[in-house]
């Protein structure tokens, strides 16, 4: 809604450029996956240093960091590579129907 003197226009996104879009959506998920890992890396840490005598499942008592550094270094890399993808394929069919149906309609002040 307009405010004051303020004239708001209406734009459509017609299309999306496919690279950059993918790069920037895959970085920002990347991140989000870097700060999910390192919750996660957080607990599989301290479990490292529980005697194994408490964890059998565990097999050896470093398994935990292992896992959490895997998950800390590997994660945001899957996130990107899945992510560049995913949202490459979204771009491409939204640029195929944006011009059929109608797209995006912004309203910027």
């Amino acid at each position: 809604m307009p405010k004051g003197n303020t004239r708001a226009s209406t734009k459509e996104i017609k299309s999306i450029p496919i690279v950059r879009f993918a790069l920037i959506m895959a970085a920002v998920t990347a991140v989000l996956a870097f700060i999910f890992a390192l919750i996660f890396a957080l607990p599989m840490g301290m479990m490292a240093v529980i005697p194994r005598e408490t964890m059998p499942f565990w097999g050896y008592p470093w398994s935990p960091l292992v896992f959490g550094i895997f998950a800390i270094i590997m994660w945001p890399l899957f996130a990107f590579v899945i992510g560049f993808i995913s949202y490459a394929i979204f771009a491409l069919i939204y640029n195929f129907l944006a011009p059929k149906i109608g797209g995006i309609r912004l309203e910027l002040e």
